[in-house]
């Protein structure tokens, strides 16, 4: 008889290799991962009502905050189907400066931010929203963002972390 070992310890050899290169591979995949920003904000969860009133000759939309967790106003920005201006009241609100995105601290010069409710949107607080033309079938979308929302009338959005917190058709 002959002794065939040399076949086997081979294979051994092969099986070994391959579990060192896999536990080494899961070493270095599990340390990277782990420097990677995995600790994403999670955006707020609200509830909110709407309703139309008299602003004028035309109807606004009041959003009310109903229930949830309060929001810094900085990272909120509205968004709806046709150009839209925010406001603190139906007075306030003009569509005259109505555009494609409103942020909530949106403001003038030195004046305080338009919608008046403060660094936070708090439960029973209200925003105006002023559609251009009727406030019927306008659908309206509430956008919350981990960094704040920039720049003068209406801002800009930075980065990838915008999340909608808020939907409605009026």
């Amino acid at each position: 008889m002959r002794d065939n070992t040399r076949g086997v310890s081979s294979v051994i050899g092969v099986v070994l290799m391959v579990s060192v290169v896999v536990i080494i591979g899961t070493l270095v995949a599990s340390f990277a991962y782990g420097f990677s920003d995995s600790t994403q904000a999670d955006a707020p969860r609200i509830s909110v009502s709407y309703e139309t009133v008299d602003a004028g000759s035309e109807q606004t939309v009041a959003v009310t905050l109903e229930a949830g967790e309060a929001v810094r106003t900085d990272n909120l920005y509205v968004v709806a189907s046709k150009d839209i201006d925010i406001g603190g009241s139906p007075v306030i609100a003009q569509e005259s400066n109505a555009s494609g995105l409103e942020k909530f601290t949106e403001s003038s010069g030195s004046n305080p931010p338009q919608v008046g409710i403060g660094d936070t949107w708090e439960a029973g607080e209200t925003v105006y929203l002023d559609p251009v033309g009727s406030a019927e079938g306008v659908t309206i979308g509430i956008y919350w963002n981990t960094q704040s929302v920039e720049g003068v009338n209406p801002g800009s959005v930075e980065g990838q972390d915008a999340y909608k917190i808020a939907e409605f058709t009026v």
